[in-house]
């Protein structure tokens, strides 16, 4: 054999060079000059990883318990599997499939992190052999079979050391036939062995003990996505290889468990064994990820009114997502570090401290140009002035004590919060909201003390009773003696156990208190001439209203509250140098996370320029320039035109433009035009009507009808 041609046939293997890859603290750097964008690069990502972190353990504590049910149920599922068929325990439990309906909810972007760690789990704690069935993977039966043993008998565990034989070859999915035969076939020669359980080590490195034979566990992520024909058949298929193979169905249902009997017959749905497990509502995991990630002083990012409304609003009425509520923040918080320079403050106090010391003139300048601060210059005396705006080693020392400020007021803020929302969660109506994260957005928009639902609200707290107002004493009472709460709240607790104490004595006191009244009022003669309302008016008045013990401690600690609670939840935006905590572009969220895409069509057809950034195509909007793309000049044409096109009227004018941009003649027979410009039309026109812009009609031959701006 001749080796000449064998060189030609080769694989040579040239190494590329290493592209250089961008820098992500390149992109914080507006101007060569800017100072700070290492500093809020790095900012950006230690509080990004701090809040990641968070939202992930409150993740999992949320779903610990719903968790621990089911791998309490899938290790309970396969213990009385054996392969002794004369076992009467067996026989009887063959019939029905152990199928565990986990309800998750309509959040569907949350559903593959939910999967994702119970899967995790699963496989860590009671079996390596999980397969995962998502519907738009499986059109049909067959492709249901073979990712579910795929992915069972494939697993990278399967040729432990268990085996005995000391072949070291691994199984072929290929060669296989996907069936449940040759599943149970493999399953049968892997543990049906006699030996005895054994201990794998978790990734926690604790020994687990595990079953002789332990199940295989299928789970099918969204139930209601899979076609009828296909769940009957597999079921059926599962069932008739119980005696064989452990079995174990996990079903993701995103509505309820009636879904299961709208998808399968009886005859069908009889088969399984199916429990109930509910996953915790969406609306819980957003109230605890607000409340332990923005609606506190450990961390100094916040989100303005517009920004938290809404990535609420999105949150409320478009997907029930917790994970796009998350990507809405991170995108703030890299938003908030990328375009704001005097972000770089935006740390812990302590280190927020140092920072300052450490800025230039332009950092300083940058502070200096925001409105909070030039309110708070403008309310300092002339002289103040003076310093504040020309010496920068004068202004340092009033920033730092500004930005404590800031952190004493955050500290003191959240707890009235809490509190304010004890006092008004139950009232009638609920003027104020019922959740938590409602009292904050109002006091996010402006001084809470002063809108008509604060007042509404502290009025019907002038009508409780002393059982109720006690109650909710005691729950404020409870929520300032924490750990967390500054010392000038400290008298707080005192003072409202001194009305608790009163209200508890009102058993011992009898007498009323009245009003006083001025004598020369009492004296004042009534009108010689009036009429009969003005004097009922009159004689009401001058009635004095006697108040009770009770209703006079009430006012009172009615009176107190508002008062604290007026001074502790104050606007953010009165706050000087509040621009460094607070994110307010509400506009940038919109356009990147909620976005338009119709919008975005609109103006890339009439306006390629904004995308494209071609010289070229820079004109007037409105004008057709023969030098825009085919389906620019196609749409532009078609906003021309009434509710029914002409197709070979367009086509003209179409060829008639492309002429002029490449300096033709006029086509001599217009009925037989250039293959290539039609094929050209042809092409757009298919585009613009995949867009939605137009569809066919019957109508009229050869027409077209618009569906936007009057189209039928």
């Amino acid at each position: 054999m001749s080796t000449a041609g064998s060189v030609s046939k080769a694989c040579f293997v040239f190494k590329s060079k290493q592209k250089k890859v961008a820098n992500p603290e390149d992109y914080f750097c507006h101007d060569t000059s800017d100072s700070t964008a290492q500093t809020r690069h790095r900012a950006f990502h230690t509080l990004w990883d701090e809040l990641n972190t968070e939202i992930q353990i409150l993740q999992s504590d949320l779903n610990t318990r719903i968790f621990d049910d089911l791998i309490q149920f899938t290790q309970n599922a396969s213990s009385k599997f054996t392969f002794d068929p004369d076992d009467s325990t067996h026989q009887r439990v063959a019939y029905e499939i152990p199928t565990a309906a986990l309800v998750t909810g309509v959040n569907m972007p949350d559903h593959d992190v939910m999967f994702a760690n119970l899967i995790s789990l699963v496989r860590e704690k009671v079996s390596l052999y999980v397969a995962v069935l998502k519907s738009n993977d499986c059109p049909n039966v067959k492709s249901v079979m073979v990712k579910s043993i795929t992915q069972l008998m494939g697993n990278k565990d399967m040729m432990d050391d268990s085996i005995d034989d000391g072949d070291n070859t691994t199984v072929n999915i290929k060669k296989i036939n996907c069936t449940m035969s040759t599943l149970a076939a493999w399953y049968a020669d892997k543990f049906n062995k006699p030996s005895s359980p054994k201990k794998k080590r978790s990734s926690s490195g604790e020994g687990i003990e595990t079953s002789r034979c332990p199940p295989l566990v299928i789970v099918l992520e969204d139930l209601e996505g899979f076609p009828p024909h296909v769940l009957q058949d597999f079921v059926l298929i599962c069932s008739n290889h119980l005696t064989d193979l452990p079995i174990v169905l996990i079903l993701g249902i995103a509505t309820a468990v009636t879904a299961v009997h709208r998808v399968l017959p009886h005859s069908v749905s009889s088969l399984l064994c199916i429990e109930r497990f509910q996953a915790p509502p969406s609306t819980n995991y957003l109230t605890q990820v607000i409340n332990k990630v923005l609606m506190t002083p450990r961390h100094p990012f916040k989100l303005d009114a517009k920004v938290f409304q809404l990535l609420l609003d999105i949150f409320l009425y478009h997907d029930f997502s917790v994970l796009n509520f998350i990507r809405g923040l991170q995108f703030g918080l890299m938003d908030h570090f990328y375009s704001n320079p005097v972000s770089c403050l935006c740390c812990p106090l302590e280190d927020c401290l140092e920072t300052v010391k450490t800025l230039n003139h332009q950092n300083i300048e940058e502070l200096r140009k925001t409105g909070s601060f030039r309110k708070y210059v403008e309310s300092q005396p002339s002289k103040d002035q003076i310093l504040l705006l020309t010496d920068d080693k004068h202004l340092k020392k009033v920033v730092a004590d500004l930005l404590y400020s800031m952190d004493n007021y955050h500290r003191c803020f959240f707890p009235m919060l809490d509190c304010l929302h004890c006092l008004v969660k139950k009232l009638p109506k609920h003027p104020l909201g019922k959740q938590v994260r409602e009292v904050y957005c109002e006091c996010l928009k402006g001084n809470i003390s002063e809108t008509e639902a604060y007042k509404d609200a502290f009025s019907l707290l002038k009508a409780m009773s002393k059982d109720e107002m006690t109650i909710l004493l005691h729950q404020c009472i409870d929520r300032l003696a924490q750990e967390d709460v500054p010392e000038e709240l400290k008298s707080i607790p005192n003072n409202l156990r001194e009305f608790v104490n009163r209200f508890e004595n009102l058993e011992d006191l009898t007498q009323t208190v009245g009003d006083t009244t001025g004598d020369d009022e009492n004296t004042e003669a009534l009108p010689k001439k009036t009429d009969m309302h003005t004097l009922r008016k009159t004689l009401l008045e001058r009635k004095k209203k006697k108040l009770t013990v009770y209703e006079v401690i009430r006012t009172d600690t009615v009176e107190y509250l508002n008062e604290i609670c007026s001074k502790y939840l104050a606007c953010p935006r009165s706050q000087p140098l509040h621009e460094i905590f607070y994110y307010d572009s509400a506009s940038e969220i919109r356009r990147h996370i909620n976005g338009a895409p119709r919008t975005a069509i609109q103006t890339a057809l009439s306006n390629p320029y904004f995308y494209l950034q071609n010289p070229s195509l820079q004109g007037e909007s409105n004008s057709v320039s023969p030098a825009l793309p085919d389906v620019c000049i196609i749409y532009k044409l078609h906003l021309e035109c009434g509710r029914l096109i002409n197709m070979y009227d367009w086509l003209q004018a179409f060829i008639t433009l492309i002429h002029t941009r490449e300096g033709a003649e006029e086509e001599e027979d217009p009925k037989q035009p250039d293959k290539k410009l039609q094929a050209r039309f042809i092409r757009a026109v298919s585009e613009l009507q995949f867009l939605g812009f137009i569809k066919p009609t019957k109508r009229k031959t050869d027409h077209v009808a618009r569906l936007t701006w009057g189209g039928c």
